[in-house]
């Protein structure tokens, strides 16, 4: 994590994530995740780390949080950002144990601030965009089975409240999304070249139907024609 004391960083993630930090700002990156440093002007940077098995964050919630900055004048940024910069200045003559407490202290309050950052990122989005980013979230992971509202409220750091209410303001419900996107998705699979060595089951099952007849029956209601008669008559 990088805490700037002068302005001048920037970075830029391998999925396209950039951010630019100035005085007393910082943010957070993963190093296992190769990057990119831009500096420019009259800067100081501190660079703060931690092993990445004593940081409470999950895989995604990592790469969500990968560039998002909190301004050291917004938010908890205004507590941490002084602590962290005292921190690099301190000789408190500590024993391991407490170095080591101190060091989960830290971590867990920078973050938090992450969090409390993105979150308000988020907040700031236009509807119509966030619910794009959504809708190809839910797009990249039909096949799997834990694909839920709770799930996807998850990954974007929101409520599921939240969640479903962005949905229904574009007259969509979260749960009828993912099953319409399944549907079609086993549609276009039931008619490809490549996948006619798979049953109709098999089908099913890759994009996230567990119960073959609960699929025949939402399959028939959206397209007219049971899975298999659909794919006799669409065969390519």
């Amino acid at each position: 994590m990088p805490n700037c004391g002068r302005w001048g960083w920037s970075k830029r993630a391998p999925d396209g994530r950039t951010c630019t930090v100035t005085g007393g700002d910082f943010a957070l990156y993963d190093t296992s995740r190769p990057f990119t440093w831009s500096l420019a002007g009259d800067w100081k940077l501190r660079v703060y780390t931690w092993p990445r098995e004593t940081i409470t964050l999950t895989d995604p919630e990592s790469r969500r949080l990968t560039a998002t900055v909190v301004r050291g004048n917004a938010g908890v940024g205004p507590l941490l950002s002084p602590m962290l910069t005292h921190l690099a200045h301190t000789d408190a003559d500590l024993s391991a144990a407490g170095s080591a407490r101190l060091a989960d202290e830290v971590a867990e309050l920078t973050i938090t601030a992450a969090l409390e950052a993105a979150h308000s990122v988020e907040d700031c989005q236009p509807g119509p965009e966030r619910l794009r980013r959504i809708q190809v979230f839910i797009e990249e992971h039909l096949a799997d089975p834990a694909l839920t509202p709770r799930r996807i409220a998850q990954e974007f750091f929101i409520s599921t409240r939240t969640l479903h209410r962005l949905f229904a303001r574009h007259g969509l419900t979260v749960n009828a999304w993912i099953k319409t996107r399944r549907l079609e998705a086993c549609r276009r699979a039931l008619v490809s070249p490549g996948s006619q060595h798979l049953s109709i089951t098999e089908v099913a099952s890759r994009f996230g139907f567990s119960n073959p007849a609960f699929f025949s029956r939402a399959f028939t209601a959206q397209y007219g024609a049971s899975p298999r008669r659909y794919r006799v008559l669409h065969r390519a």
